[in-house]
């Protein structure tokens, strides 16, 4: 892979809706919304913070309102939809004099003893109180996977990194096939930093799809393996590291597995030795 080709998928970031001026973006605090699945009781939490006003901006009532877009369950002999919330939780509250918004959302639960697999994905809209008017929207994914292994694994001897997954129970879900795992899909991100004085590029495709994927080949057993990708780096950076996200899907195109791994195959700052795998 030349020098050229690990940037040339590099992306700029940009929000839309937000009202934070670049001027003042080294002060705000990065809007988000935030979902946990809790592995241990099963608790799902919901809630956002961050910059919402330009700092310095009156304090201003704002909605805020938190929305279950959807969801999948998938236990040993079903998978079943997480259906999305009728009405949003509305929380009402007031920025703060730095323009930051802070605001508890619902709650509920899931079983992590019965549920292979468990992902639900939260919709956040932030409303003026007094007029109506959506300021943004921020969204947010979690997932409990029992039965989903990533690995990334650099190799510095041979410059390669290695992404590979392996899954359990692949014979579990419904009848039809739904939430059996079928397909694996990978999306990588690249981290370049060319030389010590330069800045470092975080490059990736976005538009929702996957920059590799293949087909499943499941054991009678229901285990399951596959490497996603070799890649060698043949330029010489004076860092570099790469991360991928998993998804695993039915049948019907539903995420039934998911998982992230990263790893660092070239850092300057560090001796040959000492480079992390």
């Amino acid at each position: 892979m030349s020098r050229m080709r690990a940037f040339a998928c590099l992306v700029l970031l940009a929000t839309t809706g937000l009202l934070v001026p670049a001027t003042a973006a080294v002060a705000a605090t990065k809007l988000t919304a935030n979902i946990t699945c809790d592995a241990e009781t099963g608790a799902i939490t919901t809630w956002a913070s961050g910059t919402l006003l330009t700092p310095g901006t009156a304090p201003t009532s704002v909605t805020v309102e938190f929305q279950r877009r959807s969801g999948v369950r998938v236990t040993v002999a079903t998978s079943t939809s997480v259906p999305p919330l009728a009405q949003p939780f509305t929380v009402r509250t007031t920025t703060t004099s730095a323009g930051d918004v802070t605001a508890t959302g619902y709650t509920g639960s899931f079983s992590p003893a019965t549920s292979l697999f468990y992902r639900e994905t939260l919709l956040v809209t932030f409303k003026n109180a007094s007029s109506g008017a959506t300021y943004t929207t921020r969204e947010a994914t979690c997932d409990y996977d029992q039965r989903t292994t990533v690995a990334l694994t650099c190799d510095p001897t041979v410059d390669t990194v290695t992404a590979a997954v392996a899954g359990i129970n692949g014979n579990a879900g419904a009848s039809s096939g739904a939430g059996r795992p079928t397909r694996v899909g990978y999306h990588i991100v690249q981290i370049v930093q060319s030389t010590p004085d330069s800045p470092r590029f975080r490059g990736e495709s976005l538009g929702g799809g996957w920059d590799v994927q293949h087909r499943l080949s499941q054991a009678a057993d229901g285990t399951w393996a596959d490497i996603g990708y070799v890649r060698t780096v043949t330029s010489n950076p004076y860092y570099y590291a790469e991360e991928v996200t998993v998804g695993v899907s039915d049948a019907y195109g539903t995420v039934v597995g998911s998982g992230t791994a990263k790893c660092t195959l070239i850092d300057g700052s560090l001796t040959p030795a000492a480079h992390p795998a």
